[in-house]
């Protein structure tokens, strides 16, 4: 069954040549505001041209699904049915694409190409350009809300899943690493096959035909040797490695830690799951109390929530002369001073409810990494205002 199309109607809206003018005139101004690519040269040569949907192409399938024509703005819900689609994390978060020059700093480009195959059905193949060779990541799940485009207001409620499994088909070199998952989603099961090299990242989804995965895992072969990639894991795979594996180490990790519960999830988010710091059970002070001894000494850092009749602007304003970092939407101060061999910090961000979270650290003033440590929390301070 082909679900982009049959299980729900693909919807196509016509704008105004004048609409298209305007809309084509501010991407043109963004792109002189763009970050400067640099080709990594290996990664050109694999690609052949610097068209990312042309190289995808060669894939060997039919029926490529437009997602564009001339004036013509083409809504298909494909991120309900493949919620995992070209969606990766560094060691930190889900990278994204804001649409603005300025915070778009990381994903050069993001292409995928659908097809819906007479034989396979409806699948992609899908590439990401990084500025940079960061190391990204698959999450083990993956949830996508649906879209009213396809079905109305209410669709946004429905929300569609998806489940990776590891199989032994994985592996990582110092030029690429690989992987080839089994895919549960609402709709059916799939392979996924999945390629980074340097500042590019490659996926590739087929359906499995029932419980005949070797003509899936050929195809696999097939898709590696058209696009040029040759990924010796994908090309000397077999059926039985293709079970899921017990232990699974290729996916995300996440390293936030949640502090101040609510009724659902937690309001504020520190990432120090990452870091050598250990929480107290019963703290020794604040709300919540995290240490650990570095070769230099104590390590120590804990919470508190303080009260303020200012509102965010007003605190935000009165703290600027600070040392700050921002993430997300909040801007975190503050300042440091040394005492006995130590420094002292504290830090501050507004939270809700006239109310400001405030973090007092402590680490040896001569001890560089405890320094590096307790600045990788302060600088991903994530709060949750609703």
């Amino acid at each position: 069954m082909n679900y982009l199309y049959n299980e729900i109607t693909r919807k196509t809206w016509i704008l105004g040549t004048m609409l298209i003018f305007i809309v084509l005139t501010s991407c043109d101004k963004k792109s002189h505001n763009r970050k400067p690519f640099v080709w990594d040269d290996e990664v050109k040569q694999l690609i052949g041209v610097e068209n990312l949907n042309t190289w995808l192409r060669k894939a060997p399938f039919g029926n490529e699904l437009k997602q564009a024509e001339a004036d013509k703005l083409i809504f298909t819900n494909a991120k309900q049915v493949f919620p995992f689609m070209n969606r990766y994390y560094d060691a930190v978060e889900e990278l994204r694409q804001y649409g603005d020059p300025a915070s778009d700093t990381v994903i050069f480009s993001a292409r995928e190409v659908l097809f819906q195959d007479s034989v396979w059905g409806d699948l992609f193949v899908g590439a990401t350009l990084l500025y940079d060779d960061r190391e990204v990541f698959l999450s083990d799940s993956y949830l996508k809300t649906g879209s009213p485009f396809f079905g109305g207001v209410e669709a946004v409620t429905d929300i569609h899943r998806a489940s990776l499994y590891e199989t032994g088909v994985f592996a990582k070199h110092p030029k690429y690493k690989t992987g080839i998952y089994r895919v549960w989603t609402s709709y059916r099961d799939y392979l996924l096959g999945f390629y980074q090299q340097g500042q590019l990242v490659f996926e590739a989804v087929v359906p499995l035909l029932g419980s005949d995965t070797l003509a899936t895992l050929n195809k696999m072969k097939e898709i590696s040797k058209n696009l040029g990639l040759h990924v010796p894991e994908w090309e000397n795979a077999t059926v039985a490695q293709l079970r899921q594996v017990d232990e699974p180490e290729s996916f995300w990790q996440d390293p936030f830690f949640g502090i101040y519960p609510n009724k659902f999830t937690h309001d504020v988010y520190l990432k120090i799951k990452d870091t050598p710091f250990v929480q107290d059970e019963k703290p020794r002070k604040g709300d919540y109390y995290f240490a650990y001894r570095s070769n230099g000494g104590d390590v120590s850092l804990y919470t508190s929530l303080q009260k303020t009749e200012m509102t965010k602007d007003d605190f935000n304003e009165a703290n600027k002369e600070m040392n700050s970092y921002r993430y997300s939407y909040d801007d975190i101060f503050y300042e440091e001073r040394p005492k006995n061999g130590y420094v002292d910090g504290t830090a501050k961000t507004y939270f809700k409810d006239n109310q400001f979270l405030e973090i007092y650290y402590s680490y040896p003033e001569a001890d560089g990494e405890a320094k590096k440590q307790v600045h990788s929390v302060l600088r991903y301070v994530n709060t949750r205002i609703y």
